[in-house]
């Protein structure tokens, strides 16, 4: 019988907290403007001043340039070589090459550079095929072939 009033005291001491932080929710967080919500919580702390306002944000300043044209030229290399990968959803190539790797599956190689490694084991894709790749919203890779149900891959290096 101790043990079960030891039990009941140290499960009101964990509940009490809860129940006086779920007492205590009210208004400041159904508030839409993030620096309004911030000045009644601190209204609240007791650390605001009572006829503080909200402060207003300032606007977002414009993205600075970098200075020089090597670095400009640069960075917008960069961006339009990622641009080009990421729309690069659906495009067709031919199979340059299948390397068997361990246990029965294959990394294939195509004409563009980009090798794919196979995530189901079974036997490649003849050498020379036309294939059309297909990435998912979702990000699975997809092979489409004539003849043979669609296989998913992995990208294993880009070109």
């Amino acid at each position: 019988m101790k043990h079960i009033w030891k039990l009941a005291v140290i499960g009101g001491i964990a509940l009490f907290p809860q129940c006086v932080a779920h007492a205590q929710e009210d208004g400041c967080a159904r508030l839409d403007d993030p620096s309004e919500r911030l000045a009644c919580y601190d209204r609240r702390s007791g650390r605001a001043a009572a006829d503080s306002r909200p402060i207003p944000l300032p606007a977002s300043p414009a993205p600075a340039r970098v200075a020089g044209a090597a670095a400009a030229a640069e960075s917008d290399s960069y961006q339009d070589r990622r641009d080009a990968l990421k729309s690069r959803t659906d495009f067709d190539s031919r199979l340059k090459a299948a390397v068997p790797l361990r246990h029965g599956y294959y990394r294939l190689e195509l004409e563009d550079g980009t090798a794919y490694d196979m995530t189901t084991v079974g036997p490649p894709p003849p050498v020379g095929a036309m294939v059309h790749v297909r990435r998912t919203p979702f990000g699975t890779t997809f092979f489409d072939m004539e003849g043979r149900k669609p296989f998913t891959v992995r990208l294993s290096r880009r070109q």
